[in-house]
């Protein structure tokens, strides 16, 4: 077999065990997060801010961990193809 059907090989065998560390990865800064939101309304709540106008900010807060929000930080990363 040629080495780039080899690389094609291992590229496929690995690529599971990779798709599964990546999703570990996201669930644990997803939990993180999350206590992070509860954590930061709860200062928020606690200087005097209404509580509407502090689940808005916390809610903002958390956001930025969204997959959605994640991808198209990976899609703007420089040295990443353009599109």
């Amino acid at each position: 077999m040629s080495a780039h059907g080899e690389a094609v090989l291992q590229m496929a065998a690995r690529t599971p065990f990779m798709a599964m560390r990546l999703s570990g990865s996201y669930l644990r800064m997803k939990r993180q997060v999350k206590r992070a939101r509860r954590t930061f309304y709860r200062e928020l709540a606690a200087t005097g801010m209404s509580p509407r106008d502090a689940g808005r900010l916390a809610d903002e807060y958390a956001s930025a961990a969204s997959l959605r929000t994640v991808l198209r930080t990976f899609v703007r990363w420089p040295g990443w193809p353009a599109q």
